[in-house]
């Protein structure tokens, strides 16, 4: 999986083109980790090209969302298709992200 990644303002912007499932998480947690290691903690995970989450892929998101947390900032998540946004509303992790349908509305979320 490769992830695409673009910056803002304070804002940095990761896009996967893959599925969010086992083989694919390191990918998405080394791109998490260079941007707290730059002090980049406003993230947006733009899902836009994810086809599918599996669990260990949402596992993953938690995880990820921990950690810039516990430097003080936040990880979105922006533009999942239907299936996607059905996974994590049925899994309720609707109470842990801030979801938008684009790229503005994520970014404006942070004030």
């Amino acid at each position: 999986m490769k992830i695409k990644r673009h910056r803002i303002g304070r804002i940095v912007f990761l896009s996967p083109d893959e599925a969010l499932i086992g083989e694919h998480l390191a990918v998405l947690d080394e791109q998490i980790q260079q941007c707290l290691d730059a002090g980049e903690v406003r993230v947006v995970l733009d899902l836009n090209a994810v086809p599918y989450i599996d669990s260990a892929g949402l596992e993953k998101l938690l995880a990820c969302a921990d950690r810039v947390r516990k430097k003080g900032g936040s990880l979105k998540i922006s533009n999942p298709n239907p299936l996607c946004n059905e996974i994590l509303e049925i899994t309720r992790m609707t109470r842990y992200f801030d979801i938008t349908f684009d790229l503005e509305d994520a970014a404006r979320s942070f004030g």
